[in-house]
């Protein structure tokens, strides 16, 4: 009996032994690095790709080019349903009379107007501001700037000096401006390319604010402006008429999206070639349908210049 108590005691301190040796070799070489939770060293995505912390407020400028949708350019036809049209200049007795002597005392009446038209392709400017919650998901802001121009040509049929022969056709050139000012607010969210670049894709709500600068014809090098701005009034050559300071154009709203490349020449300075694809309403009367529009732009990107 004595001898059996002595071999289970023999055992036990093997036991023991054995256990303590096994725990001091767990505590000098654990299976995983303790975890840096001031650091957070295992989450931190900068530390992960040795990329510095781009996070908080960033500004920008934008320079690229427009390209308008031809649909709203449309407003600028003169067709006689239109809010400025060629009626407008032809139908005034005094306007008739005046473009008659032009026309080699011929009398004259509309004949067709242009039922297409596009914007030439125009120069975007503008200001951008960011705020990046993390190194690449970030909330923005951007206003730009862009005036467009449109041309086409209408055609008025001029009679025959003796009636015998058929009228002839002559074409003149009519045409619009506007200007356009952009709001867009949106996200933008980047993903790591390599070294110095992340590709990047946004998009968001847009604001567009339309002003009709001009909206004009020409005929025999006079140009003649096709708004209205003597209200109920006819027009009448020096009668004193007082002309209406006449706004056309509004805001409409539409979404866009793009995506392009950030390039980082350091912490503070990037830039970002692009394009934006927008589905919009362009607030010209009768002409208000969403269609696409679309820019390209480098944006220069400044971080911590202040």
């Amino acid at each position: 009996m004595i001898l059996q108590k002595k071999i289970v005691w023999i055992i036990a301190l093997l036991v023991l032994q054995n256990f303590g040796f096994a725990q001091f070799s767990f505590t000098k070489k654990p299976l995983l690095p303790p975890l840096d939770i001031e650091n957070n060293s295992l989450n931190s995505e900068s530390k992960k790709f040795g990329e510095p912390d781009r996070r908080g407020l960033v500004f920008g400028f934008n320079m690229g080019m427009f390209k308008g949708n031809g649909f709203s350019a449309l407003y600028y036809n003169g067709a006689p349903a239109n809010e400025n049209n060629i009626n407008f200049i032809i139908n005034n007795p005094y306007y008739h009379e005046e473009i008659r002597h032009k026309v080699n005392e011929h009398n004259f009446s509309l004949y067709s107007w242009p039922t297409t038209m596009s914007y030439d392709i125009t120069i975007l400017a503008g200001f951008y501001a960011r705020y990046n919650v993390t190194n690449t998901l970030g909330y923005f802001m951007q206003f730009n700037i862009a005036r467009l121009n449109t041309t086409g040509q209408f055609a008025l049929s001029i009679d025959s000096v003796n009636f015998t022969s058929e009228p002839s056709l002559r074409y003149y050139s009519i045409y619009g401006q506007e200007q356009r000012t952009y709001i867009d607010i949106g996200v933008q969210k980047q993903w790591y390319l390599g070294e110095i670049s992340n590709i990047f894709a946004e998009g968001g709500i847009n604001f567009t604010s339309v002003l009709v600068k001009k909206s004009a014809i020409s005929i025999e090098n006079t140009e003649y402006s096709l708004v209205n701005v003597y209200g109920s009034q006819q027009y009448i050559p020096n009668s004193g008429l007082q002309p209406y300071d006449v706004r056309q154009g509004g805001v409409g709203i539409g979404f866009f999206c793009g995506g392009g490349i950030s390039v980082y020449f350091n912490n503070n300075v990037s830039v970002e070639p692009g394009f934006n694809l927008y589905y919009q309403s362009i607030n010209l009367t009768d002409y208000e349908n969403y269609r696409l529009n679309y820019s390209i732009f480098v944006r220069l990107v400044l971080r911590n210049f202040l």
